[in-house]
């Protein structure tokens, strides 16, 4: 459990962005917000400017979860954007079933023809103008009691195209990780359920796209939108008949909702959920296996690098040793460890370039080598227990890792192999300074 929770905090904190940075894009968050609602803005532009400010950094960090957990981290994406959407559908539930909402999405606006019939109607005064909506309340022509359109936070993209776009793209990311890891049990569960869920938007995006004759005459609501400040309250004012396409006449229902294919096959009715409620069950056996599946594969959470330089160790291995690593930034001119020093930690470059340079007896240090992104140093006073036998020096701007010498040791005397092998890099290097001693 510790494990699992130092791989999620090393995964999910922000690694690159400096906390002022955060601190400064959390308050930029809270005007945003704030002057969203003093506006008096609709809930999702209200959610869409609280959550602009992140973006950037957002991006900024995700390219270094990128650089060092490559498809992890776009497992790490996948589930936070599949858990939100989880909670979208949640909300347009808890609407349906607690708030006495109603299926009106997106809702009535307030337009010149629907305050039209609020005048007609005795709910308006004809000298009152017709204004944009902010957030709306609509009279449920069953119940008779006000209440708001039950779309969800973003209720103004429930259209057709927005889910099978989504959900597409949902699909084909749980089939591109089923391929990095496919010994995960869970996201096969997750592909499974993304299928079906994919095969019921694939036959409505069908319908809503193909069969668009207008051939069936439906008896529609007519709306009345009355607009009181920033609160449009959409009235029932009566019905009219409408010649719609099949979608709109009831092929939205889809394959397994109530109505849909398969009650009609089976000659059943009313038996299957609403479209809302399906489709909620459908995301959760999506979404929660796809949250297990992310938390298993956390706790085998490996940094690329660290698997780069020492490729003889486990994935076990590498992942208790993850957490252990510390970044480090140096300037141009720095230098990161001197000959003769304690050697107390193995480094590894993760980005910019350093020199390697040797000195006899006092004499002027000379450069021996260059090393660059991916490659790593500092093993061979750690291996031989000793001091540092040569300066590395920033040759431009350089992040590395960098593990202390208990962990490293720890590493080499779990795999032989690895030790084998840096012991042979020792030695190389060892040779390719005897040469530049003679020069000294």
């Amino acid at each position: 459990m510790t494990q699992l929770f130092n791989s999620l905090e090393r995964i999910l904190s922000f690694r690159r962005v400096p906390m002022r940075a955060v601190v400064a894009t959390a308050f930029l968050s809270y005007i945003f917000q704030l002057g969203a609602i003093i506006q008096g803005l609709p809930l999702y532009l209200i959610v869409l400017y609280t959550l602009l400010p992140w973006v950037p950094l957002l991006m900024f960090e995700g390219i270094w979860k990128y650089e060092h957990y490559n498809a992890l981290a776009f497992f790490g994406l996948i589930t936070m954007l599949q858990a939100g959407h989880l909670g979208e559908h949640f909300v347009q539930i808890a609407e349906l079933s607690f708030l006495g909402g109603t299926l009106a999405c997106p809702p009535p606006v307030d337009d010149l023809a629907n305050h039209a019939r609020a005048i007609q109607a005795g709910l308006a005064a004809a000298g009152s103008a017709a204004t944009g909506l902010s957030s709306v309340t609509i009279i449920n022509p069953t119940t008779g009691q006000a209440g708001p359109p039950a779309c969800g936070v973003f209720g103004q993209l429930d259209f057709e195209t927005v889910h099978l776009v989504w959900d597409t793209m949902v699909w084909f990311g749980a089939l591109f990780l089923i391929t990095r890891f496919p010994r995960n049990a869970w996201l096969w569960v997750a592909v499974v359920a993304a299928s079906l869920h994919e095969t019921e938007h694939l036959f409505l995006g069908w319908t809503f796209f193909t069969d668009t004759a207008k051939s069936f005459t439906i008896t529609a609501p007519v709306w009345a939108t009355v607009a009181d400040g920033n609160i449009v309250t959409a009235h029932q004012v009566g019905t009219a008949p409408q010649n719609v396409d099949f979608y709109s006449a009831g092929g939205w229902a889809g394959i397994m909702g109530k109505n849909g294919l398969f009650e009609a096959l089976l000659g059943t009715g009313g038996v299957m959920p609403l479209r809302p409620y399906l489709h909620f069950v459908y995301n959760s056996v999506v979404v929660v296996p796809t949250v297990i599946a992310f938390f298993v594969q956390v706790r085998t959470a490996y940094d690329v690098y660290l698997a780069q330089a020492l490729p003889q160790l486990t994935e076990q291995q590498l992942s208790l040793a993850t957490p252990k690593l510390v970044e480090g930034r140096h300037d141009a001119g720095d230098v990161i460890v001197a000959q003769g020093d304690v050697a107390d930690r193995f480094y590894i470059i993760t980005a910019g370039q350093v020199e390697v340079l040797h000195a006899m007896d006092g004499a002027t240090p000379v450069i021996v080598a260059m090393l660059s992104r991916g490659q790593y140093f500092g093993e061979i006073g750690l291996l031989q227990g000793g001091k540092r036998v040569a300066t590395v020096r920033a040759k431009t701007d350089v992040t590395v890792l960098s593990l202390d010498r208990e962990t490293f040791a720890m590493l080499m005397s779990a795999s032989e192999r690895e030790r084998t092998e840096l012991d042979q890099v020792t030695l190389k290097r060892l040779a390719e300074l005897a040469p530049a001693a003679a020069r000294s």
